[in-house]
């Protein structure tokens, strides 16, 4: 998971949601208001805002057709508790986000063990084991911070961790838990950003950097990480950008940094 930043309004949602001020407008009359073009006006708008990954696990969303990729809520859009805020039509409560696995080879990755981001979400909320209010129960991608990442990547098996360095800098503005650690490691845990779809994904990209890095080797050029972290930063962003960010690591910072990276 990485920092977004969303482009400021209007658009076709926030000027449904002035249009419609009632609570109890649902986000279906949105999708099929003016037959579905202002639901695919929108998705487009958080796409580009994402730089075109998933705002969970960071697939390229993209690269996907237009029926896999879909908006999520972070906070339950269907709580009619407040009178003033309409969860489903709120702008900073959408994110762009994959199918998390419901599409996937099942005998290769059998569900629900192997869904990831909302869909793994609402299984756990099906289950009662999370509220429908997730504040703080895992991270927002609004409220990230853009440098330190704050996860960690384990080469061997794939698999996200909480970095406990730039945990122990950063407090968070929402949490449930005593550290900011926790809620890293929770919010690995909610979206299931550990399933084994997802390690294979980025077991994937761990090969793609050992094959450029053997490149650069052969050629002995010595400017190899530079040019490679260049390459996969140049366009915003690449698939798994937080993966392939740790194993860059300083290269992938000073890259970064002169790209004003902010999220």
């Amino acid at each position: 998971m990485k920092k977004i930043n969303k482009s400021q309004p209007p658009n076709t949602l926030t000027q449904y949601a002035q249009q419609n001020p009632q609570t109890q407008t649902h986000w279906e009359d949105f999708r099929h208001h003016n037959g579905s073009t202002a639901y695919r006006e929108i998705k487009q708008i958080m796409l580009v805002d994402q730089g075109g990954l998933c705002g969970y696990c960071e697939k390229k969303l993209s690269q996907l057709p237009e029926n896999k990729q879909r908006v999520e809520h972070y906070h339950s859009k269907s709580d009619l508790s407040n009178i003033h805020i309409n969860w489903a039509l709120d702008w900073d409560n959408v994110f762009a986000v994959c199918l998390g696995g419901s599409d996937a080879n099942k005998q290769a990755h059998p569900l629900p063990k192997n869904l990831s981001c909302d869909a793994h979400k609402d299984h756990l909320i099906t289950k009662g084991k999370l509220p429908n209010e997730c504040e703080g129960h895992y991270l927002n991608p609004l409220q990230l911070i853009a440098i330190p990442g704050l996860f960690d990547f384990d080469k061997a098996t794939g698999r996200l961790s909480p970095n406990e360095n730039a945990c122990t800098q950063w407090q968070v503005p929402e949490n449930q838990y005593d550290t900011t650690y926790k809620l890293v490691e929770k919010t690995i845990e909610i979206l299931n950003l550990n399933c084994q779809r997802l390690l294979d994904d980025r077991l994937e990209v761990l090969k793609e950097y050992n094959q450029e890095i053997a490149k650069a080797r052969k050629a002995q050029d010595k400017e190899g990480l530079k040019k490679l972290s260049q390459r996969w930063f140049s366009r915003k962003w690449p698939s798994f950008f937080t993966t392939r960010r740790i194993l860059l690591g300083q290269h992938a910072e000073a890259c970064l940094e002169n790209l004003a990276y902010n999220g």
